[in-house]
């Protein structure tokens, strides 16, 4: 489910003609005035503090208070505080949803300042700092940076830089400058969203899989799609030299110079989140149950789209036996019994991707934070926090470095609503921490009815239950030792403004720096003080140098991370002395920093890093693949080839299989053919070892590895069906391009001719007695074009969680309204007519708007039982037609479902 197109579909309001007006149960009422709106009887709602509970263990010591409410907001989407403690923030009050399901906006968009002139811990103030009358959803993204205010508003980031430091743009006065431009999906929630500071003074930033061509000023371009959307630009690579797919996650320097890709294919990566470590953290969303927190790997590849041009979704590459359920193989070497989420989605089994991270299933995640203030106590230092918009809760992880990676460990619920509240509308949408260390958590105010519409909001501030009075520190950063109480600032931005100009200081901060890591507790501060050192002059560099021999792998993690930013110049210099580190997570960076380098300069350095792969863990695996990016095919000709031949390959390790599948050049290949052939493999590793053929990096690549697939079929020990059917569905689902077909038959939509009365309404139905075991009999009929606990065809939406999250009302309306709130991914119905053929269904890809590529013919439609058909629809006459905000679903009546039968299958669904 998509988070911000999600708030899209609740039915906000819109502007018009310079007046407010309300959702269509208000559509007769002008307000010409935010004033006037604040006094209408819709507005001013909040969901009490008595309605959450924060976790048990976590939260024990905290307390949930308001901290604003409208009418000093309405409807926040995303926020960032500054260094005086106000909060500034963009707004959804100009969103709208018509019948046809696209957003009508007619004016501006606002960025409003709240602040608590008063410090008793509560808003009491507002105003707008700005409004923009070009663009035409709320940004999606907003960052404080002293008195510049950085925009994510698509397909710009704009920054302001407010001279006069009134907080009030002034188009005299004032500066407004385009950082940068050519993100795509300006009427979509996949886009850009917020910049955040980082320990390094660079900003980091993401984009959903709308894509991007994206030119900076010092010459650099980035270009990436997928086929979810601008698809005609598949296969385009950037000025960096690599091919970047899907949503993107990136770094600049605040000038606008050095614009580096940091990962990729990502589905839509709300906001990220940069510790003090240089680690960085993110959510990503996509179709039910596959909902994620990842640490991000750099350059990590995060698998959505197909790895070779983006233009395969995953539905088309699933295999059978990588269904929730089935056995998988795992890393350790053996087979386990499945998730409840399928490997496909992620692309988990594909060599070159990043594990997933934590899958928690359904869901919609938005903003994040990474928490390093003392101020909530020490069980919170360290965690990672997540907005939830369809579970609406907060979330919470406990990241910890494990061998060579950080694992997310499990989801956890920190703030969510009590039983009691369960119709509380709250949609939280963004976290944030303030200067004096409590959290901010912004409220959108409203459910996923589409006939509920509230223009209200609340910002609500976590703090200890046993603080006497808010604290909020005075920042100066125009003194050393203000800048360096900034450094130490719970919240990133504030921190962010002070590391240029503690290294503007050079030298003459060493000391300063010094005694901060010295003397400081919290190791997120200590860590601040060597990325300042590092560029601080030679005094520091040698400083942090010394860190290489720290017995703390966390301090030569950070000091590698720091100097190889620092003095790029000396990297092989580093690289070479912490490439036989005895920690595999700082052979790992040492890896990652090797990418653009080339192989006569590093072999060494890769040999070594090799050497240190214990032949298991995945995540080091892939940082050596990305160590040999661009130079696979020499690398393991020169450098592991060699050395697994040594053996015969009946003989072949774990190790040396799985460095051929994560390199999978030719000659990998030939080695795994040959592996496979005398090894005989039980099919859980056969499949395992097979998925590297499905991996190619060229046409003649694809063809090559197609055929040495299918000469397996020659082995007798590979005849039996599990093994035929491996090898078939790799070659039909990986290594058959998909050119589409002419529409040859017909796939309609069978017609449903109930006998009984129309449903009564909503709220009538709801209010019945349900029950789950009534429900379960009836949910049969259902499963004719929806999975539910891995039954039934995946037609429509899976609905194996769906109803958990959502009250008895909202799923009968659901029901009782299917074209009302169309379910994300499901929005385009189609009908495909060639002469007396016709395909109706769902267009699953976007590539249907795009104009003279070889994709912008053709398109997906998932068909009535399941199936996906690639039609082209631009030869041979072939008309398509969208269907605007319909449903496929039959009513209940057309079904022969009665008000109750309606009740207890709502009530079923809630139980799942």
């Amino acid at each position: 489910m998509a988070r911000l197109r999600f708030l899209l579909s609740i039915g906000l309001s819109l502007v018009c003609m310079g007046n407010i007006v309300l959702g269509q149960s208000d559509a007769d009422r002008h307000f010409p005035d935010r004033e006037s709106l604040a006094r209408h009887e819709r507005v001013n709602r909040h969901v009490p503090p008595a309605s959450f509970e924060l976790d048990e263990g976590l939260g024990k010591d905290l307390k949930i208070e308001v901290w604003a409410t409208s009418p000093l907001l309405f409807s926040p989407v995303a926020m960032d505080m500054d260094a005086r403690g106000r909060m500034w923030l963009t707004e959804g009050i100009d969103y709208s949803t018509t019948h046809a399901g696209q957003r009508r906006v007619a004016a501006g968009k606002s960025i409003i300042v709240v602040s608590d002139t008063d410090g008793d811990g509560k808003a009491d103030e507002s105003h707008v700092f700005v409004t923009e009358k070009h663009i035409r959803h709320a940004p999606l993204g907003i960052a404080v940076f002293d008195n510049k205010i950085v925009l994510s508003a698509s397909p710009e980031i704009i920054i302001y830089t407010d001279v006069n430091r009134n907080a009030v743009f002034e188009p005299g006065i004032d500066k407004r400058e385009v950082l940068l431009t050519g993100f795509r999906g300006a009427w979509h929630d996949h886009t850009l969203h917020a910049v955040v500071g980082s320990p390094s003074g660079q900003w980091y930033f993401s984009f959903g899989n709308c894509g991007a061509d994206v030119r900076t000023r010092d010459d650099r371009r980035f270009v990436t799609s997928s086929y979810y959307h601008n698809s005609q630009q598949a296969g385009v690579k950037s000025s960096d030299g690599h091919l970047y797919i899907g949503g993107m996650a990136m770094r600049i320097n605040p000038d606008g110079t050095g614009l580096t890709a940091i990962g990729h294919n990502l589905r839509n990566t709300h906001d990220m989140a940069v510790n003090s470590f240089g680690d960085v953290y993110q959510n990503d969303n996509d179709d039910p149950p596959h909902c994620r927190a990842t640490w991000l790997m750099e350059y990590g590849n995060l698998g959505y789209a197909g790895l070779f041009d983006g233009s395969r979704s995953w539905q088309e590459t699933a295999k059978s036996w990588e269904t929730p359920g089935s056995r998988l193989w795992d890393w350790s070497g053996h087979s386990q019994l499945g998730r409840r989420h399928t490997p496909s989605h992620w692309r988990e089994n594909y060599p070159g991707t990043l594990p997933p991270g934590t899958i928690y299933g359904s869901g919609a995640p938005v903003g994040a934070a990474f928490y390093e203030g003392d101020a909530l106590g020490p069980e919170l230092r360290g965690t990672f926090l997540s907005c939830e918009m369809v579970r609406r809760e907060l979330q919470i992880y406990q990241p910890k470095l494990t061998d060579a990676q950080i694992e997310m460990g499990p989801t956890k619920s920190f703030v969510g609503l009590r039983p009691q509240a369960e119709r509380e509308m709250f949609l939280p949408t963004d976290i944030v921490t303030g200067t004096d260390g409590a959290l901010y958590l912004a409220d959108f105010y409203n459910n996923t009815s589409a006939h509920n519409y509230f223009l209200s909001g609340t910002i609500y501030r976590i703090s200890r239950k046993d603080e006497s009075s808010p604290k909020r520190p005075d920042i100066n950063y125009k003194t050393t030792a203000g800048l360096v109480e900034a450094l130490k600032s719970p919240a990133s931005s504030v921190r962010a403004v002070a590391v240029p100009l503690l290294v503007s200081r050079s030298d003459a901060i060493v000391s300063d720096m010094q005694q901060l890591f010295q003397t400081e507790s919290n190791p997120y501060v200590q860590a601040r003080a060597i990325w300042v050192l590092a560029q601080a002059g030679p005094e520091g560099r040698s400083v942090v140098e010394e860190l290489f021999s720290s017995d703390n792998i966390q301090w030569r993690i950070t000091a590698y991370r720091a100097l190889r930013f620092a003095k790029p110049d000396r990297l092989l210099e580093y690289a070479a002395r912490m490439a036989s580190d005895e920690a595999a997570s700082v052979r790992r960076e040492v890896a990652l920093s090797l990418r653009d380098i080339p192989f006569e300069q590093c072999k060494h350095v890769l040999a070594a890093l090799i050497a240190g792969f214990d032949g298991r863990n995945r995540w080091y695996l892939e940082a050596i693949g990305t160590a040999a990016m661009g130079k696979e095919a020499t690398v393991y000709s020169e450098l592991i080839h060699p050395l697994s031949t040594m053996r015969p390959y009946i003989r072949w390790s774990e190790r040396d299989k799985n460095l051929a599948w994560r390199f999978h050049t030719p000659q990998a290949i030939d080695d795994l053919v040959e592996v496979i052939a005398a090894q005989k493999p039980k099919i859980d590793e056969f499949r395992h070892l097979t998925m590297a053929f499905a991996s190619y990096s060229s046409e003649s690549e694809l063809a090559t590895y197609r055929a040495k697939l299918e000469s397996l079929r020659a082995n007798e020990s590979f005849k039996t069906d599990e093994y035929r059917q491996a090898i078939d569905q790799i070659v039909i689902k990986d290594l058959t391009k998909p050119r589409g077909a002419l529409l040859n038959a017909r796939y309609t939509i069978p017609e449903f001719l109930g006998r009984t009365k129309e449903s009564s309404d909503v709220k009538t139905i709801a209010a019945l007695e349900g029950s789950v075991d009534r429900g379960k009999a009836r949910i049969s009929i259902c499963r004719a074009c929806h999975q539910i606990n891995e039954m039934g065809v995946e037609f429509g939406p899976n609905l194996s969680q769906w109803g958990r999250y959502r009250t008895i009302e909202q799923i009968v309306e659901e029901i009782v309204q299917p074209s009302a709130r169309l379910a994300h991914g499901y929005e385009m119905s189609v009908r495909v007519t060639r002469g007396r053929n016709v395909a109706e269904g769902i267009g699953t890809n976007f590539a249907v708007h795009g104009p003279g590529s070889e994709y912008g013919g053709s398109f997906n439609v998932r068909v009535f039982g399941g199936e996906t058909h690639k039609i082209l629809f631009r030869r041979e006459g072939a008309k398509v037609e969208v269907l605007k905000n319909h449903s496929w679903m039959p009513t209940p009546s057309k079904l022969d479902l009665k008000d109750q039968d309606v009740r207890d299958i709502a009530e079923y669904l809630k139980s799942l």
